[in-house]
């Protein structure tokens, strides 16, 4: 698969590339079967939400314990495409489930960069860098998506301070002050990035991104697949494998059946 001009435009321009429909139906359903194996993992790549702990907020690492989100990484509909935005070789950085079951139990996301921890304790030099954001429940306006700030990438690593969540959490999330927020917005606009199960957002990782509590009583799960540049390995070895994958081989893609063939 690869991306033709106005969508590698369009991904330059507002930093993410929003694809419906990329997985079909068995593709994704041999997901949303290997998902209750990965939460239910305990270790602590898996970290639960603070005011429901029953509640997976986020699974690291599933490609190294899951065949299912093991071949997901290896796709080539997901692949091919990041190689041509990055112009170079990739690894897998990281990857990380957001199950956000419902009732309120998903909580919320604060207004943030993915970026700034990456650089500053990974050691990550540059930008270069994309989350392959893989929708594998339907991701719609009542079940809390993930909202976005079109062209917020090219305003760089933007003010920021660290969020009390995230204390001894290990992803170090970190917040958006109030005021670069609301010129942003005013600048650009929010969107959400919705769509059916199987849908793909391919977003830098400088774009401004959050989202809110799901109050609904559907699950809106997304796995998210940290692609780096091989050029732009990381330096540090501080924090674990799940969350900064140190083998910097370059990744090669699977069969276009691979995930078919879990089924």
């Amino acid at each position: 698969m690869e991306l033709n001009a106005r969508q590698v435009a369009d991904y330059e321009r507002q930093g993410y590339l929003l694809m419906p429909n990329l997985l079909d139906g068995d593709e994704t359903a041999a997901l949303q079967r290997a998902l209750p194996d990965v939460l239910g993992r305990r270790g602590p790549e898996v970290v639960r939400e603070q005011d429901s702990p029953d509640a997976v907020r986020l699974a690291f690492g599933a490609h190294a314990y899951s065949e299912a989100f093991r071949r997901l990484s290896l796709h080539p509909r997901l692949l091919h495409p990041v190689r041509q935005l990055l112009g170079d070789e990739v690894y897998l950085h990281q990857s990380r489930i957001n199950p956000k079951p419902g009732f309120g139990e998903g909580g919320a996301w604060a207004w943030h960069q993915d970026f700034p921890p990456w650089h500053a304790i990974d050691g990550m030099p540059e930008p270069r860098c994309v989350m392959a954001s893989v929708f594998i429940d339907d991701c719609t306006a009542v079940t809390s998506p993930l909202l976005v700030l079109p062209g917020s990438q090219r305003h760089g690593l933007l003010s920021s301070s660290a969020h009390a969540d995230t204390v001894g959490r290990g992803y170090d999330l970190q917040n958006i002050d109030r005021s670069i927020l609301s010129e942003l917005a005013e600048a650009h606009g929010i969107e959400a990035l919705v769509g059916a199960a199987g849908s793909v957002a391919l977003v830098n990782c400088n774009v401004v991104h959050g989202s809110a509590d799901n109050a609904s009583p559907w699950r809106r799960a997304i796995a998210y697949l940290i692609y780096n540049a091989v050029g732009n390995a990381c330096a540090s070895s501080e924090r674990p494998w799940y969350q900064n994958n140190r083998d910097f081989t370059p990744l090669r893609a699977l069969d276009d059946d691979c995930l078919r063939d879990t089924v």
